[in-house]
């Protein structure tokens, strides 16, 4: 991915609209699967665990 430079309001927009969009996708998981709360931590927790591992590797 790029190196994008954004200003403070431009990342808390950013910032603002994932968590909304990766909100509603554990919901909609959870509306789908019914699945628990854990069930969505550890999801979450692998796709940060990921992420880490793109941040080594570059």
């Amino acid at each position: 991915m790029g190196n994008n430079s954004y200003n403070e309001d431009e990342l808390n927009q950013v910032c603002e609209d994932a968590f909304v969009n990766i909100k509603e996708a554990c919901m909609r998981l959870q509306e789908k699967t019914k699945c628990s709360n854990k069930v969505v931590i550890e999801m979450l927790n692998n796709v940060i665990e990921f992420y880490d591992s793109q941040v080594s590797n570059t």
